[in-house]
């Protein structure tokens, strides 16, 4: 049975943010946007913490996490850091490749039998929708979409958050440490 912890992580994650977010805010300054974020699915049978196929995973996805990490971090910085909108653009596509390769690392890693269904729902869906929604970003920075760069923002970080959350309930290191 699975522990409702990561579920709990994110609420808690959610409630911080709105307390974080509403100290001193004043709505007149920037719109707020609201958004739902997915939930972590939880199949019955999944391997317990101690399964040495879990560690073995667990190890093997941390690797990938580790090398490609650091440089998934410096494009977004370099993307943060552009002086102009070509060079944010190009940093995201840059950090969109990176994303690509470290999809393809974790999902070259075969995941305990009793976990494929849980790592393809929490792990791999969920990447690659990061990758969907960085692609968005992309988009609208080149459009200068404010807006909507607002709203996909909220909506990268909602999916982190519960991406990071089920890493660490599920006993990754590097990949839940972000």
């Amino acid at each position: 049975m699975a522990s409702p912890l990561p579920t709990t992580m994110v609420l808690a994650a959610a409630a911080a943010a709105v307390v974080l977010a509403s100290c001193g805010g004043d709505a007149r300054r920037a719109p707020v946007v609201q958004v739902t974020g997915p939930s972590v699915s939880v199949p019955p049978g999944t391997a317990k913490v101690t399964d040495p196929e879990r560690a073995r995973y667990v190890r093997a996805v941390d690797a990938v996490c580790a090398r490609e990490n650091p440089r998934r971090e410096q494009a977004v910085a370099d993307a943060e850091a552009a002086p102009d909108v070509a060079g944010a653009v190009k940093a995201y596509d840059n950090d969109i490749t990176i994303a690509e390769g470290q999809l393809r690392g974790v999902g070259a890693v075969t995941p305990p039998p009793a976990d494929r269904v849980l790592i393809r729902a929490n792990v791999l869906d969920r990447l690659q929708q990061r990758i969907v929604l960085r692609r968005a970003l992309r988009d609208d920075l080149s459009r200068s979409d404010a807006a909507s760069a607002q709203r996909h923002r909220a909506q990268l970080d909602a999916l982190t958050l519960t991406l990071e959350s089920f890493a660490r309930g599920y006993g990754f290191k590097v990949c839940g440490a972000g």
